[in-house]
């Protein structure tokens, strides 16, 4: 079976068109993230100045705790080369919220922890499965990722270097 000439150009239409979405930026809605000690952040606000990198997770996700692990070992370079900040935000629900402070006092991860327990901002930003990770820049979602594998934080990083070129 072979195209024909409008068939191929309304094909190709289609895969740009599909292209161009799936790589555009979206803009990020209004986020106050909710800390332990209940103080709020709003990461629009933070967002205007550098990349705010944020990192859904779960204290039963090994995955997840993983790619913290790797943001907190590279602390220093994020912040100070990158000019970037990490949050990390618990999507615990009321049956696993209680691990949550032991689990930070076992890891002494030095980033911000925030708490979604109602789920409320992974719903906002429509996020499905975790471990999840944002990119945000001048309230613009730039990249996304799922899933972690041990070494994923360099593309992360090469990111956020592309980010702080343009």
């Amino acid at each position: 079976m072979r195209f024909s000439d409008s068939k191929f150009i309304l094909l190709l239409v289609l895969i740009a068109g599909s292209v161009q979405i799936s790589f555009s930026q979206k803009t990020l809605p209004l986020l106050n993230l909710h800390a332990i000690d209940g103080s709020q952040t709003n990461v629009n606000e933070l967002s205007l100045d550098k990349v705010v990198i944020i990192s859904f997770w779960a204290t039963w996700c090994e995955p997840c705790l993983k790619e913290l692990d790797a943001f907190n070992e590279n602390l220093d370079y994020i912040e100070n080369d990158l000019n970037a900040k990490v949050l990390a935000v618990s999507i615990d629900d009321s049956r696993t919220i209680s691990r949550i402070a032991p689990m930070l006092n076992g890891n002494d991860w030095k980033f911000e922890v925030f708490i979604d327990s109602n789920q409320e901002v992974k719903r906002t930003l429509n996020i499905i499965n975790i471990p999840h990770t944002v990119l945000i820049y001048q309230n613009q979602i730039l990249y996304e990722s799922t899933g972690y594998l041990n070494g994923d934080e360099i593309t992360l990083f090469s990111k956020i270097k592309d980010i702080n070129r343009d």
